[in-house]
């Protein structure tokens, strides 16, 4: 395995796999781009090269038959690219690229090339989320009426935004909340629910903070047979919330952080709403169960190791989160953003083409933002 990107999360992946936490990967290469991160990569256990840019590690096919990238988000999809060209899988952090667009390009190169791809979409391995799932795939909640999330785990700080100089910003990172952290629960959504057939959203960009992406959005999305759903994230509140409801006609579930409320009904409450000879629910029989789950590490190891089964194994099948699916959460972000631009409800899937016009202006805008502040601090 080769590596690109050395920042916190790559060195905390390139950690695990020297320490052997991996047991069917090897770190074989670094791509660190400053003396400092040269200087890291070198004490690191094992045998491994360290190379200073991309073009030096592309030069040494032989090193490695696979590349995990955790680069800045704008810079995945050329990197991808470039190393499937090459003949060699990928794993990449969130997400796969700004658009959906890029996330498709770069699933049809691996296929093109029968290639592996993944993403590290981990908290698909969370139990509360499978546990969820399976009741979902099961049927026993009956048909979906009604869904609710409520996120606000990912409280961040001023420093948090400056940490990086692509952070927060269009032109750096595409985006805010739902183009970072966003992409984990937007791939949870769409992994339990589906995809929308519209959605409109409201995002108050900069809201908490002093600039134009987004660190709140709310997001009403419209599904057949009238199932409506509303999602709700943001990184400016200290209290931290999870919550999830999911209402169907034969029971519901409320996820509340790392516990799970079941309420099962003795009869299809639809058919109970036609049938009983009463004016309430009172005759409808319900049950209810809770399932706490213990807070574990995140299951990082287990990704990785998941992907290099895969690769041993020449088996796509076999990942948990094949990189196709990044386009999903991609596209759900794309459309928000362009709903709140343009202040109107959008269909799925979105105008690629009218997307990237309208992310080159609000990129023009910011840059121009930027200048003028700059020419007032001087």
């Amino acid at each position: 395995m080769a590596l690109i990107g050395v920042g916190g999360m790559g060195r905390k992946y390139a950690e695990m796999i020297a320490a052997g936490k991996v047991p069917s990967m090897e770190l074989t290469a670094l791509v660190c781009r400053n003396d400092q991160a040269r200087a890291w990569a070198q004490g690191l256990s094992g045998q491994h090269a360290v190379f200073a840019d991309t073009d030096a590690l592309y030069a040494h096919p032989e090193l490695y038959g696979a590349v995990l990238i955790v680069t800045p988000h704008r810079t995945h999809p050329e990197l991808a690219l470039k190393v499937f060209a090459l003949g060699k899988h990928v794993l990449c952090d969130k997400p796969a690229g700004v658009a959906a667009s890029q996330a498709q390009a770069m699933a049809e190169a691996a296929e093109s090339k029968n290639l592996i791809y993944g993403m590290i979409f981990h908290q698909r391995l969370y139990p509360k989320y499978r546990k969820i799932k399976e009741i979902l795939d099961s049927g026993d909640l009956g048909k979906l009426s009604r869904i609710l999330l409520v996120n606000t785990r990912y409280f961040r700080t001023e420093f948090y935004h400056h940490s990086g100089s692509w952070r927060s910003s269009w032109n750096g990172e595409g985006g805010g909340v739902l183009i970072n952290q966003g992409q984990h629960i937007l791939d949870i959504w769409q992994w339990l629910f589906g995809m929308p057939q519209k959605l409109t959203a409201q995002i108050p960009f900069g809201k908490y903070n002093d600039f134009l992406v987004d660190d709140e959005a709310i997001i009403m999305m419209s599904y057949p047979d009238d199932l409506t759903a509303l999602f709700l994230l943001t990184t400016g509140e200290a209290v931290h919330q999870e919550r999830l409801e999911m209402t169907g006609s034969k029971g519901k579930i409320l996820m509340e952080d790392d516990t799970l409320h079941i309420w099962h009904y003795g009869d299809d409450s639809r058919h109970y709403a036609k049938t009983a000879q009463v004016t309430d629910g009172k005759l409808l029989d319900i049950t209810q169960e809770v399932i706490s789950f213990e807070k574990k590490d995140e299951p990082y190891p287990q990704m990785l190791e998941n992907f290099a089964q895969a690769v041993l194994a020449g088996d796509s099948s076999l990942l948990i989160a094949p990189g196709a699916d990044a386009v999903n959460p991609l596209m759900l972000t794309n459309a928000a953003y362009l709903s709140a631009w343009k202040g109107e409800s959008v269909a799925l899937p979105i105008d690629e083409k009218e997307y990237d016009v309208c992310l080159a202006e609000i990129c023009q805008k910011e840059a121009e933002n930027e200048i003028q502040r700059s020419d007032r601090m001087q």
